[in-house]
């Protein structure tokens, strides 16, 4: 047959002349439908799709790696009246060429369940729906989340839009106008973007898992696959690449680059990504930076599966002995990792730890018991009532942006480093990012004050502090009256400044570790017991919210008999009230009494309290003291 041949969706198509202009228009005729309908079959050039069948399985015609049951399409339990209506619909958004194969299948579930509903009200034609009857509809799904609505809302418009179009035009404007996105829906998709950000991975966590993860890589005793998991894990760590990417990975991938006039070695891996690209199977190529950690798990992929992937004639880097498909697939992974964790899950820390880790993802033991869905050999030491904490595969991407963040690592080298969309950057890293500023600018208000002489803070190494401050004065040859901006500037950078729970911590580089980031990070923060943390008057209201809660928790385990909690957290609260409350209170009257109230109230609102109640607050917790 003569006709025009396309590649649409990554399937080769065959249109007659006739209709080629439509198809070119997104179909704003019927005149092809009819056409297929007589000849019965999809104009597909190879593989048959019959158009009567309740059946289309694209499987055999596009990219083996869409899931089977993605792409397979099924009519069965469509109403007669909806049926040709539904199916040229999916059509044409295969041929509008916007979405992949297993987004219009999805999109097609949206649309059987809203026709499903019309059919059981006794509804058999669009032209009869009503607003009412579209709002009842959504009324059945208001227990859905914000967005799943609203890709319900955006797939029914899609729907009355292409039937109005290619069937019959029909005052469809009020329905039109309810399923359109209005002001109130996108402040709740908001809202939802905002609580559904995925956590990042605890850092207690996180490096037992890599540390336990890398004895095993590198243990050649241990058995191939065990150590070739270890790897993948690891890699993903330290990439943040996602679950489809690393499965691909080719072997030749590991390349170096010579940086810092060539005195250094940095090594980069390029792989594909699907990720903005149109259509099933196009990909682009981009690269990742690799740790040293990250090659060394290259590396040992590489060599582990050295025979594995002669016998096979594989260019795979992972080709694990036990794998049915390869590539192996993103669930494939996932249930890897829930293998190897459930094998060392002693060492790793990562069973009965639901409480802990509440943010992690948790599976009964019990129920992989059932599903036989993992091996028994992993399951032999654990009763059903376990449970197993592993991080998500996204929150491996999501842990090495906040690390990067959390250095002071540009946001657009992020962007550009874990191959992310626009999208992705506003929505998940757009709360990183205004913390960011308000921590630039509060760095740049305490360093003014402290330059102007305006507040004094106070800490272990106050002094230390205003010497390194007015020593980098006298060298720039800069005067604090006329350069005072450029000061700051220059200060803020030279000593960087992070807010902390109740003061402020003064590091020595924008990217160094601090001395203090080990295991016992979190109390040398939380009480103040840090040569690196200074706090000052304004700061007074954290403080004494920290004291208030001792005085609960101390209440509680008197109650409770619990003596040396009592003794434990009694220290604490005298620490904070010796080293944090009373110098912040004592400050906090010389600043009244040389600027006044009414400023000091104005300037830091968070003080007012403490200045209308002063003396029964000194009084109290200087009680502590005596």
């Amino acid at each position: 047959m003569n006709g025009t041949l396309k590649e649409i969706n990554n399937i080769q198509w065959l249109f007659s002349d006739e209709y080629d202009d439509s198809v070119l228009k997104g179909v704003t005729t019927n005149r092809i439908f009819n056409h297929i309908k007589r000849i019965d079959k999809l104009p597909i050039v190879s593989g048959e799709i019959y158009f009567s069948d309740d059946v289309w399985d694209f499987n055999s015609v596009t990219l083996k790696r869409v899931p089977k049951r993605k792409s397979t399409y099924d009519f069965t339990k469509v109403d007669d009246a909806f049926k040709e209506q539904v199916k040229f619909f999916a059509l044409t958004k295969v041929w509008e060429d916007k979405d992949k194969i297993q987004t219009i299948y999805k999109t097609l579930g949206n649309i059987k369940d809203f026709v499903k509903y019309l059919s059981t009200n006794d509804i058999y034609s669009l032209e009869y729906v009503s607003l009412q009857s579209v709002k009842k509809y959504f009324d059945s799904k208001s227990h859905l989340a914000p967005n799943t609505i609203r890709s319900y809302k955006n797939c029914i418009n899609d729907f009355f839009q292409f039937y109005s179009n290619n069937y019959h035009k029909i005052d469809w404007i009020e329905i039109n106008k309810y399923l359109s996105l209005t002001k109130r829906d996108s402040q709740e998709l908001k809202a939802q973007r905002e609580s559904n950000k995925w956590d990042t991975i605890p850092d207690d966590y996180f490096n037992n898992l890599i540390s336990c993860l890398s004895n095993i890589m590198d243990n050649e005793n241990a058995p191939i696959d065990d150590r070739g998991i270890s790897a993948m894990v690891i890699i993903l760590s330290q990439t943040g690449l996602r679950n489809g990417e690393i499965c691909d990975i080719p072997l030749n991938s590991l390349e170096s680059v010579k940086i810092l006039n060539g005195t250094k070695t940095a090594y980069y891996m390029r792989y594909k990504t699907t990720k903005g690209v149109k259509g099933n199977g196009n990909f682009k190529e981009v690269n990742t930076i690799m740790t040293d950690l990250a090659c060394r798990a290259y590396y040992t992929l590489e060599k582990i599966y050295e025979d594995r992937r002669k016998e096979i004639k594989s260019g795979l880097l992972f080709v694990p002995l036990k794998a049915r498909t390869l590539p192996v697939t993103e669930n494939a992974l996932s249930r890897m990792l829930v293998n190897i964790s459930l094998k060392y899950g002693a060492e790793i820390g990562c069973i009965n730890v639901k409480d802990k880790y509440p943010k992690l993802s948790h599976q009964n033991i019990g129920v992989l018991m059932k599903r036989n869905a993992v091996s028994k050999e992993y399951l032999k030491n654990y009763k059903p009532t376990d449970t197993i904490s592993t991080p998500r595969p996204h929150q491996f991407r999501v842990k090495l942006c906040n690390e990067f963040i959390n250095q002071g690592v540009s946001i657009f080298y992020v962007q550009r480093h874990m191959n992310h969309l626009t999208k992705e950057i506003t929505y998940g890293y757009y709360r990183q990012e205004q913390d960011l500023a308000k921590e630039k600018e509060l760095a740049e208000s305490v360093m003014k004050m402290l330059v102007t002489g305006e507040s004094q803070v106070m800490g272990e190494g106050r002094d230390t502090l205003m010497l390194r401050i007015n020593e980098y004065i006298e060298k720039s040859n800069l005067n604090v009256a006329t350069d005072l901006d450029e000061i700051i500037s220059g200060l803020t950078k030279k000593m960087p400044i992070r807010a902390k729970n109740g003061g402020i911590c003064i590091k020595s580089g924008p990217i160094r570790e601090c001395s203090k980031s080990d295991g016992t990070d979190n109390l040398y923060c939380a009480y103040g017991m840090c040569t690196n943390l200074f706090h000052s008057f304004f700061m007074i209201d954290i403080n004494y919210e920290k004291y208030t809660t001792l005085l609960k928790t101390i209440k509680y385990n008197q109650d409770k008999g619990f003596k040396k909690a009592v003794e434990k957290e009694t220290n604490k609260l005298k620490y904070i009230v010796e080293k944090f409350l009373i110098p912040e209170l004592e400050e906090l009257a010389k600043e009244t009494k040389l600027k006044g109230e009414l400023p000091i109230k104005e300037k830091f609102p968070q003080v007012s309290f403490f200045i209308d109640n002063y003396e029964t607050i000194y009084k109290e917790v200087k009680a502590w003291l005596n």
